[in-house]
């Protein structure tokens, strides 16, 4: 199989399974869970994996960091620069997480709120990315396996 069929077929599966599984669970919103599992999908487990974490983690990151500006300081586009500018030093220099998605969550949760409980938003944002990504690591891993199989069986 080619490498573009590979990924291309990982890739669906992998959003319909996040996007099954989400709706199976009801989770606050499939995009988010299906926009995880296709930023994250590769032919390579390994590399899936180490995506996914890092997805993850700068989900996780820019979701504190905004609930923190959310509550704490004054909602004034120079915070959020301030808070955009500070999470990119911190996740470039420090914690050597991903920035991009980082401050794109951070920037939902301080910019992005009015009528929504921020612990709701924040909680359901990292578990409908878990979502995605969890389904995308799994599809991952057992197609490079039925994939391996197929290809013993035939050299046998």
């Amino acid at each position: 199989m080619s490498e573009n069929l590979k990924v291309s077929t990982i890739t669906g599966i992998s959003i319909f399974t996040a996007l099954w599984v989400g709706s199976f669970l009801h989770i606050n919103s499939l995009f988010y869970a299906a926009i995880a599992a296709a930023v994250i999908s590769q032919s390579c487990h390994k590399m899936v994996i180490k995506l996914g974490l890092k997805r993850l983690y700068g989900t996780i990151i820019g979701a504190l960091m905004g609930l923190f500006f959310y509550h704490f300081l004054p909602h004034e586009y120079y915070m959020y620069s301030f808070g955009v500018f500070l999470l990119v030093y911190i996740c470039s220099t420090i914690l050597n997480a991903p920035a991009n998605m980082a401050s794109i969550v951070f920037l939902a949760i301080s910019t992005n709120l009015i009528g929504i409980s921020s612990s709701f938003y924040t909680f359901h944002r990292i578990v409908d990315t878990s979502v995605g990504i969890i389904s995308a690591i799994v599809v991952t891993v057992s197609f490079n396996f039925l994939e391996g199989k197929i290809i013993k069986i035939k050299n046998k």
